[in-house]
């Protein structure tokens, strides 16, 4: 990392270390406080003695079991997520960094006039910086993909949408959303209103499409043929000078992030010269990031009001049972070494939470023959 990110985390905790803040995701700025109390809530509703989630007591136990902690899952993978994308960040602005001291020097003036030559690689050492910030660019994406989807899954829990919660993400639950019919039903307006207000609040933290772009863009990096990088190479701003007084040209770079990510890169082409965005790289990843922390943040103060209501009142919407299957792809892979030695959990030391966690889902070993018999046993 830069010796400003290095700086960043070297700041001490101090006094103020509690339970209710990551404190590392706050110091590099990638914190969601209603994300945090959110997961609090459904974790402490989590019950030892009737297991799952208290209030919905309309869900077989299994069921009740499964949704209410894979939710608790997916909340704390929101901020998990956002701060991984958030490192990898840091580690692009470092990665971009080492590739523009290297073609720092490569302003040629000869009889030709002047013009830039890429430095020629000596080893592999030397390619590492580019490919260290293609390596992160795609890990930004990833992770911020990662955290929407989280959002996703948690939108389908809270608002009780019929649909798997083991698939869900983000499009998937405002597809969802999109198909409700309007009702008298108060549950129904109650998933209606919260649509708008998501429709409402993307338009307003980002421009127009940051959303489906950032989403583009993510499917681009993780799932289709690899684009050319973008570059243009320019003078840099701080300026040097010889003994003479005169300035010693020096060469920097911007990256350039592609306009129209769901096309091909000649599919682009055909459509316009302009395929890529005009503004640096820099200015985009720090945009998304914006733009997602703040959706998630809101999205998230608005599921906690909305779950609050439920707990008031459970009628208000019956959790689907069709949210859990047991439509698990299930593999043989036990690892390339057979001979290791069995690692099990017949004893764990675990947080706090995940023996709440365990408490609650019946899996300890007073109360596993809950399981037994059931299609998730086999």
């Amino acid at each position: 990392m830069r010796r400003e990110e290095i700086e960043l985390l070297e700041k001490p905790y101090g006094d103020a270390l509690s339970n209710e803040v990551n404190f590392f995701d706050k110091i590099i700025g990638a914190s969601l406080p209603s994300a945090n109390k959110l997961a609090k809530e459904i974790l402490n509703d989590l019950d030892h003695t009737t297991f799952g989630v208290r209030w919905w007591s309309v869900l077989p136990t299994q069921e009740r079991i499964l949704i209410g902690d894979y939710l608790y899952q997916c909340c704390n993978g929101i901020e998990l997520n956002l701060a991984e994308a958030k490192l990898h960040y840091f580690e692009w602005l470092d990665a971009r960094e080492q590739r523009n001291n290297q073609i720092a020097d490569g302003i040629v003036i000869d009889r030709h006039g002047v013009r830039f030559k890429h430095p020629t690689s000596q080893s592999a050492k030397d390619d590492l910086p580019e490919r260290t910030e293609k390596l992160h660019l795609g890990g930004f994406f990833r992770a911020i993909g990662s955290s929407l989807d989280c959002l996703g899954a948690m939108i389908v829990g809270v608002l009780g949408l019929k649909m798997s919660l083991r698939r869900a993400d983000l499009r998937a639950s405002q597809k969802a959303l999109r198909e409700i019919s309007l009702s008298n039903d108060i549950g129904i307006q109650l998933q209606l209103r919260f649509f708008q207000f998501l429709q409402d609040l993307e338009k307003a933290v980002g421009p127009d499409d940051w959303l489906e772009w950032t989403s583009q863009c993510r499917n681009m990096l993780v799932h289709r043929g690899r684009r050319s990088s973008s570059f243009d190479v320019v003078p840099k701003e701080n300026l040097l000078f010889d003994a003479r007084g005169r300035i010693i040209p020096r060469a920097t770079s911007k990256m350039h992030l592609a306009r129209y990510p769901d096309r091909s890169e000649i599919e682009a082409l055909v459509r316009t010269k302009a395929t890529w965005l005009n503004e640096d790289a820099e200015s985009t990843l720090d945009g998304v990031f914006l733009s997602c922390q703040k959706f998630e943040e809101r999205t998230c103060e608005e599921l906690c009001s909305i779950w609050d209501s439920r707990r008031k009142n459970p009628s208000l919407i019956e959790q689907p049972l069709q949210q859990w299957n047991a439509k698990i792809q299930s593999t043989s892979f036990r690892g390339y070494i057979t001979s290791a030695q069995p690692f099990t959990s017949d004893t764990l030391t675990v947080n706090p939470s995940f023996r709440h966690r365990i408490l609650a889902a019946a899996v300890d070993d007073a109360h596993r023959g809950l399981w037994n018999g059931t299609q998730w046993a086999q």
